[in-house]
């Protein structure tokens, strides 16, 4: 017999009036892309190793083996498939069999692409094609123990020896070892290290070498390396985060990367490209997956929440008719129905930043700096929200969100990751500051300025840059686009001008030193480096809206847009007050729009999380699953708990009814 709650979420996709299946296809790139997506799923779902069915009950140790046992059956599953490397369908079967999330993620990763994207043609040749075949298992090794995202700051140093042609590696003290880096703990057998180059004592800055870790037979450590796990982490064991110490460490003068730079037989440093840091570019790729993977995320969370909210019911709204649904509450729809919105801005910018990865040229020096500063923004801000609306999902699921089972633990531990892996959020926005301050410093010596920061220059010459500036007549005009972008960009580029005026302003009170006079203006800076990155957000969140789809989902599509851009209003009120382009007042508007925009939203709520295409497998959870089954599938899960395997759990009797018949 059907469950009320199944009926209920069947009643819920009933209401809908819009094809959802054409948002489905727009969020996974076409229905040829999609095709292969459900192929890819389909391949996984019937494997019993790669389904993780036992996610919820194994210690650490039994994690770390099932996750190896996971990579070994992906990687054989990937050959008999013959998938072509890079190919979109072998993108889909890694996604499907989250192979990121085992010890092999990081080779399929940023290993290979560094060895691909820094390596010269050589380099590629000897090394790309065991890194792909699984030959060789690598790790990117940057992060120290002293030292994470300033890069500059890194103590590893490797130095020339020109009478043997080899580079010497050495971790000169306890604070230069690499520590945090993924897949090194137990599994890689190759490292690519982030060191600093000295050539006859002088720093040549940071440079990327390929460090053979473990004998390919034993698999032990070679000469020289001291490596193994940091312990037990907040996320997983799957991560397999370790420690390396390099103690004198010799490898061949070809085992630098040179793609962009060289040293000679005769040790003379030799550049092939006019990019000043070209070896960020595998950081600058990660952090724009990021901000995809963020969204994809925060997908799978309000999924849970939403379908869980829409069949949980609970209180009486009319005596009469019986208790409702959690999401029939108003206040439940405005903790969820944002966030369904963040999760969607998030995936489509994330999508357009990897494509502005894919076609920026290095040589270009001025669209390597807009993507560093877009992608460091954009990487803080999308994993931090992430982050937070995850656990807003979760609590919005009351006593049962905080079960294992309802897959939201799971979820956080993940994207908590996310907020300091390849860059904390304060010290990335504190980089794409600099980026906007010498952008506002262009402007000002009278330059034309041309990417994302055209809208600077707009708003600083055809507006007054302080006292009060409406962008509208009427606040109920906040349901435009145009005039909603354009309260984005003016708050964004006030705030970039009176970040640079504290700047200037302390520049003046401590003289030379602009070290100091930077971090005492570094409150004003992050605001508008996270200001640039909500500007960016939206206003690239309105391209949606130019995809081929139906009227009806072009409506639905632009009152989520709107929704967007005004809750984000709402939670952020001071940066729009303060800069003049919103009143007081006007924010009581802003709360009673975006209510407005609650009601439409609503009927479509399980529709749209449905179109997010995630499968029960992928969600690992009672409360998300698709046909709204929660109690049901909440008692299953509970019933495979191991105390539940015996009527008397072990340690009752040898610990606790001694105790019971002893006398006080």
């Amino acid at each position: 017999m059907t469950s009320l709650q199944t009926r209920l979420l069947q009643q819920e996709r009933q209401r809908s009036r819009v094809n959802m299946g054409e948002l489905t296809l727009l969020l996974h790139g076409g229905e040829e892309n999609y095709k292969s997506v459900k192929e890819m799923e389909d391949i996984v779902s019937s494997d019993p190793i790669l389904r993780r069915d036992d996610i919820h009950f194994l210690s650490f140790q039994e994690e770390y083996k099932a996750s190896l046992q996971r990579a070994k059956q992906s990687v054989e599953l990937f050959r008999e498939l013959k998938l072509e490397w890079g190919s979109k369908r072998a993108s889909n079967f890694w996604n499907a069999a989250d192979t990121n999330l085992t010890q092999i993620g990081l080779n399929l990763s940023m290993f290979t692409h560094a060895v691909y994207g820094q390596g010269n043609d050589q380099q590629r040749e000897k090394w790309w094609p065991l890194a792909k075949s699984f030959q060789i298992l690598g790790c990117y090794a940057q992060t120290e123990l002293g030292h994470g995202t300033f890069v500059r700051g890194m103590e590893t140093r490797a130095e020339y020896d020109q009478t043997t042609e080899e580079f010497i590696l050495t971790s000169p003290n306890l604070t230069s070892m690499k520590w945090w880096p993924g897949s090194m703990a137990t599994v890689a057998t190759h490292g690519l290290v982030i060191a600093h180059l000295y050539l006859a004592g002088k720093d040549r800055g940071v440079q990327m070498f390929m460090v053979p870790l473990r004998d390919m037979g034993t698999h032990k450590p070679l000469p020289g390396i001291t490596i193994g796990s940091i312990g037990p982490t907040m996320s997983n064991a799957m991560s397999d985060n370790g420690f390396l110490a390099l103690d004198k460490v010799r490898i061949p003068r070809d085992h630098m990367l040179a793609r962009f730079c060289e040293v000679t037989v005769d040790g003379r440093f030799v550049s092939h490209t006019r990019a000043s840091k070209p070896s960020y570019a595998t950081m600058m790729w990660m952090r724009a997956n990021m901000v995809k993977n963020a969204g994809q995320m925060l997908s799978r969370a309000v999924t849970i929440a939403v379908r869980y909210s829409a069949v949980r019911q609970q209180g009486l709204l009319d005596t009469k008719a019986g208790e409702v649904a959690v999401l029939d509450y108003i206040s439940q729809q405005y903790l969820l129905l944002p966030l369904l919105a963040s999760s969607l801005a998030f995936w489509h910018v994330g999508y357009w930043l990897a494509e502005f990865y894919q076609n920026y040229v290095p040589d270009n020096q001025a669209q390597a700096q807009e993507l560093h500063a877009t992608s460091a923004c954009l990487k803080a801000f999308t994993t931090q929200m992430a982050a937070r609306q995850i656990e807003t999902c979760r609590r919005s699921c009351g006593g049962h969100g905080y079960s294992s089972f309802s897959g939201m633990p799971h979820l956080y531990k993940y994207v908590a990751a996310g907020e300091v892996v390849e860059g904390d959020a304060l010290v990335l926005n504190l980089q794409t500051a600099r980026y906007l301050m010498k952008a506002l410093r262009l402007f000002i010596s009278g330059k034309v300025l041309a990417g994302d920061m055209k809208y600077l220059s707009y708003w600083l010459t055809n507006a007054p840059q302080t006292g009060p500036l409406r962008v509208f007549k009427d606040s109920r005009m906040l349901t435009d686009i145009p005039t909603l972008a354009s309260v984005f960009e003016c708050a964004a580029a006030r705030l970039i001008a009176l970040a640079g005026r504290q700047l200037d302003l302390f520049t003046k009170e401590t003289g030379v030193n602009k070290e100091h006079a930077w971090n005492r203006a570094s409150p004003w800076l992050i605001r508008a480096s996270e200001a640039h990155a909500e500007a960016i957000i939206f206003t690239r969140f309105l391209s949606i809206l130019d995809s081929p789809v139906s009227h009806s989902l072009r409506a639905l599509l632009k009152t989520i847009v709107v929704l967007y851009g005004l809750w984000r209003i709402e939670q952020n009120p001071i940066a729009f007050m303060e800069t003049g382009t919103l009143k007081p007042s006007d924010m009581h508007d802003v709360h009673s729009l975006v209510i407005e925009q609650l009601k439409v939203i609503r009927p479509e709520a399980v529709s749209l999380v449905d179109a997010f295409g995630h499968p029960d497998r992928e969600l690992h959870s009672a409360l998300g699953a698709y046909d709204g089954d929660i109690y049901t599938r909440l008692y299953a899960e509970a019933k495979k708990e191991p105390l539940n395997q015996t009527e008397v759990a072990d340690g009752i009797h040898k610990y606790l009814k001694p105790l019971m018949k002893s006398k006080i």
